[in-house]
């Protein structure tokens, strides 16, 4: 009989020593689990710091030089309003004009970023035609692309007629795309800007031949304040942020965006909108 009792406690002993080391491993286990989420987060953090810390001086560096010209051109017209020619007057004002509205463009897009990263951003549907909006903006960029002497093309949509979706801030996603384009892209070059019905979405691409995305930049496009390592064809630089608008609008409506390459040379913008 005491053996038998033996037995069963030794049994029971062992059990409970099994329990305990399963309650072990798998408090390891979740401590693991714990710890990378905790490294995860700090290195998220430290990037996000990282991030903010390169944008400030930048967005400062690129408000400066628009201010600087309204300055220079207002003090210049309160100074000397009487010995400048009708032209020179209108040249200053028009110096005016531009870089205010390069201002607000720019306060735009971080009071945009700003409402995407609060959740708060909203987009206004109406029925509206795409080959429309794709026609304003092309008809917008046609003449800076002819001072570049690039070419660039803007068929009719195929297949597509008049579906819910909000032009002004589709307006945004291919002014960016095209802008960018011809930023990247050297005389003689070409862009294309088409679009077509997939699969019950609209599919829009915007491909030129320029100098492409380096491979490095690729997973970052889309990322807040993040500006390709290569250079423009003509130098210029933004805030960074004008793809992640575009990224916010398109996924707002339903839709999706990426980045192809555009073989053999340059690269391929792609966006859906759901056409129902």
């Amino acid at each position: 009989m005491q053996i038998y009792i033996l037995n069963i406690l030794v049994i029971l002993e062992s059990i409970l020593l099994l329990v305990i080391s399963v309650m072990l491993f798998s408090k390891t286990k979740n401590l693991t689990k714990l710890k990378k989420y905790e490294e995860a987060f700090i290195e998220s953090q430290a990037r996000r710091q990282a991030e903010q810390e390169d944008f400030l001086p930048m967005l400062v560096h690129e408000l400066r030089a628009p201010i600087s010209v309204v300055r220079g051109a207002a003090d210049l017209l309160i100074k000397s309003t009487d010995s400048l020619d009708s032209e020179q007057i209108h040249t200053l004002l028009n110096q005016i004009k531009v870089s205010s509205s390069h201002l607000l463009k720019m306060v735009g897009d971080i009071l945009d970023v700003s409402k995407m990263h609060g959740k708060s951003f909203q987009i206004n549907k109406s029925y509206a035609s795409l080959n429309d909006v794709l026609k304003e903006q092309c008809g917008y960029f046609e003449p800076l692309a002819k001072v570049k002497n690039i070419s660039l093309a803007c068929p009719d949509a195929e297949n597509l007629i008049s579906f819910s979706f909000d032009p002004e801030r589709v307006k945004q996603v291919i002014e960016n795309l095209i802008s960018n384009a011809i930023k990247f892209s050297s005389a003689k070059g070409k862009i294309l800007v088409t679009a077509k019905k997939d699969d019950g979405f609209a599919r829009i691409e915007v491909s030129d031949n320029g100098i492409g995305i380096p491979d490095k930049d690729k997973p970052l496009l889309f990322h807040r304040f993040f500006q390709a390592s290569n250079q423009t064809i003509g130098g210029e630089k933004g805030t960074g942020l004008g793809l992640v608008i575009a990224k916010g609008v398109v996924e707002a409506h339903g839709g999706k965006i990426w980045m192809e390459d555009n073989k053999p040379k340059g690269s391929r913008f792609i966006f859906t909108l759901p056409l129902q």
